[in-house]
């Protein structure tokens, strides 16, 4: 993508000199708004920030300050003190691990970002926490890679033909579907709902050709804060949020302009006939969809989760009352060290779900 215009530059640094303005009058005067919620001042920040430079930034200014997944990833390998550990799978595509690369159980992990951002290091923390606690509480060794996946302006099918990239190349070193766990949040958890869509429906846009049987008896599929319905089932009202609903509009819409009508169901699979899920126990073992009721697409995870529950007997919902959008995972970019009710449950979800298997 070219670089931004002259005119993009110079709102895009008017509105990052603000930033610090805003946040002083945050400190003063902002604890009793809806998005404070009782939380520590460094969240309050954090969100407030969150939802401000969303808000007054195209995608383009985005993704010019926002810097790259690779960047996000060896910040954080440099915080924890880890070589970084990354395959090139070709295409723009990647996978890199959470850790010493680990086969014996393995997460493939898409990270949100509206289709536009980057890998954040607070993301592969909250997998590096979620990684050691089960190993502590269950001994189960467990692998995490981390999918890079093209953004804007790539579009569907890019993602997804992506995923399936990595999948075989985990199955490949000897990792069958049955010990591999599906996760994503926010949009990278709507790649992972377009890999169940093409997993039930094969669509002819979807390049990627997976070897039989590796798109079924998958160990698990993880859904966090998923976003995946049209904007009519969002709620109006974002006052609690730290992602702006007209933002979240706008991302979608991007995402969808160059996409067939006909394939819009793959990305959107609430707009989809009765029985789009049909088949989806034979595709993975177990299910988990977590929310926040506070986050702006509750009501449309809801709608989901009731949507595949009809498809599926071991299908989990676990809501945060006060949660926003992928809560946990922001409690931790705010330097929170206790971990968070959200965290325990996939934690606790995804010990349960190797166990079983």
């Amino acid at each position: 993508m070219a670089g931004l215009s002259f005119s993009e530059s110079v709102k895009m640094n008017l509105t990052l000199i603000q930033i610090p303005f805003f946040l002083i009058y945050v400190s003063l005067f902002g604890r009793r708004s809806k998005r404070a919620n009782g939380r520590p001042l460094n969240r309050v920040l954090g969100d407030q920030a969150a939802y401000f430079v969303l808000s007054h930034l195209s995608i383009r200014q985005l993704q010019a300050v926002s810097g790259s997944t690779l960047a996000g990833y060896a910040k954080w390998t440099k915080q924890r003190k880890f070589d970084q550990v990354v395959e090139e799978l070709g295409s723009d595509t990647r996978l890199m691990w959470v850790g010493p690369k680990e086969t014996e159980n393995v997460v493939i992990y898409c990270h949100g970002g509206g289709f536009v951002g980057p890998l954040s290091d607070f993301q592969v923390e909250f997998w590096y926490r979620v990684q050691q606690a089960v190993l502590k509480s269950e001994g189960l060794k467990l692998g995490v890679a981390i999918l890079q996946y093209s953004t804007y302006p790539a579009a569907f099918p890019t993602q997804v033909n992506q995923l399936l990239s990595a999948i075989q190349h985990v199955v490949s070193l000897g990792v069958p579907p049955s010990k591999i766990c599906l996760a994503g949040d926010s949009a990278g958890a709507n790649i992972v709902l377009q890999l169940l869509g093409h997993a039930l429906h094969p669509s002819s846009l979807i390049s990627q050709s997976p070897s039989p049987g590796t798109l079924a008896g998958f160990a698990g599929v993880c859904l966090i804060s998923p976003w995946a319905l049209p904007s009519s089932v969002w709620k109006d009202d974002d006052s609690y949020d730290l992602v702006p609903s007209k933002s979240l509009g706008l991302w979608m819409d991007t995402y969808l302009s160059t996409t067939p009508d006909s394939h819009h169901v793959y990305v959107q699979p609430d707009i989809a006939s009765q029985g789009w899920f049909s088949g989806l126990d034979k595709i993975a073992n177990r299910i988990l969809i977590t929310a926040g009721r506070k986050e702006v697409l509750y009501d449309s995870i809801i709608r989901l989760y009731e949507t595949m529950e009809k498809a599926h007997a071991d299908i989990q919902l676990d809501v945060q009352e006060d949660g926003v959008h992928c809560d946990a995972m922001f409690d931790i970019a705010a330097k929170s060290t206790a971990p968070h009710a959200a965290e325990k449950r996939v934690t606790d979800w995804l010990s349960e779900t190797l166990k079983a298997k």
